[in-house]
């Protein structure tokens, strides 16, 4: 009668080695042996595993193909890193709270190994931290909207999450966005378009639908909790802004208009300058710059304050003596898009085009 100690020896002299998966190199060598019962300690007899791991999806054998999808979806974009022992799968993005994931191992033997996953949302949902300009009154022809998130946002088909209602008439406006998805870098911070063709007079879209926004009313925008993060977590609530509008700003910033504050020499109290006007938040972060009497940019941080009409500059070292000068990029703008070399709105029939000039330099002395 064969025994244990013979069906060992009898595997070890086809040359697998104990360390390999049993069942894989006995298919490759004796595919007609597929029922002989291994015994050779130290080997994996079991079917390979193949689980999800965190985020990634694991499988313990190395001679395969491993695909993963989304449930009924198309095979997912990402990193296939292979150890000794093991293939791992690191998807691009991250999978999604609350979706179902397909794994799929083809062995080179031909058989097949699958998984199927249930992310749990265990992540804190999504909030809407910041919304600009932060003030309550806007003119008419305003164009854009910055939305801060405090974590990467879905992406793809989000304008059906946003209405524009003119409480003045109860009703929603129609068509008011530009619907291109504008993101930072970072995933978290949203520019939201007032459609420009519909601000803008006399251009089809304004003539067609009229603008978006009329002077001397009340305004409401909404975002809906059901966009989700991107980990498939929807918002915490809906949010809603209420604003009212002025008349129609079709007048350029003014530096010379611009009020500004100095600090004492060796402090870090703040450099100021109020606006007349807000201007633009996202640009107010860029677009103005203290330069020192060589001409070399300071360090420090900007603050923007006073529902941007105010913006300051803290040094990293305390200030020196000596003169100064503000840099201000042509490209600064209000809320209306009119910035230093032109108005965003201009007769292109009969106003001729601007005449590059190049930022413009406000000096200040510290004492």
């Amino acid at each position: 009668m064969e025994t244990q100690q013979d069906r060992k020896s009898y595997v070890n002299n086809l040359g697998i080695t104990e360390k390999c998966n049993f069942t894989e190199q006995m298919n490759r060598h004796f595919p007609f042996l597929l029922g002989l019962t291994a015994l050779v300690s130290g080997c994996n007899f079991l079917k390979p595993s193949l689980r999800f791991e965190g985020d990634i999806v694991v499988m313990n054998s190395t001679q395969g193909d491993l695909i993963v999808r989304a449930k009924n979806g198309e095979p997912l974009l990402g990193k296939i890193v292979r150890t000794e022992n093991q293939v791992h799968f690191v998807p691009n993005l991250p999978f999604m709270a609350g979706h179902t994931y397909d794994a799929s191992f083809t062995h080179s033997n031909g058989g097949r190994t699958t998984s199927s996953h249930t992310f749990k949302i265990k992540t804190a949902p999504p909030s809407l931290t910041a919304l600009f300009p932060s003030g309550d009154t806007v003119p008419a022809n305003h164009l854009k909207f910055y939305l801060q998130f405090s974590k990467r946002m879905e992406q793809g088909n989000i304008f059906r999450h946003f209405k524009l209602i003119d409480l003045t008439s109860g009703k929603a406006v129609e068509e008011p966005f530009r619907e291109t998805e504008l993101w930072s870098a970072d995933g978290k911070r949203l520019t939201l378009w007032l459609h420009p063709g519909r601000q803008k007079t006399g251009v089809n879209l304004n003539l067609d639908l009229g603008p978006v926004l009329e002077p001397h009313r009340h305004y409401a925008l909404e975002i809906s909790s059901a966009w989700k993060s991107e980990s498939g977590v929807p918002l915490k609530k809906s949010n809603r802004k209420t604003f009212k509008t002025t008349t129609a700003d079709r007048s350029q910033p003014n530096p010379s208009h611009w009020s500004l504050t100095s600090p004492d020499h060796n402090s870090k109290n703040p450099f100021t300058v109020k606006f007349k006007n807000p201007l633009d938040w996202a640009l107010l972060h860029t677009m103005l710059t203290v330069l020192d009497e060589h001409d070399n940019e300071v360090a420090g941080e900007i603050k923007i304050e006073k529902q941007e009409t105010q913006w300051g500059f803290i040094p990293v070292n305390s200030w020196l003596r000596g003169k100064y000068r503000l840099k201000i990029h042509w490209e600064l703008e209000d809320l209306a898009g009119n910035n230093l070399e032109r108005l965003f709105e201009v007769n292109l029939e009969t106003d001729p085009s601007p005449t590059f000039t190049g930022p413009q330099y406000i000096e200040f002395e510290i004492r």
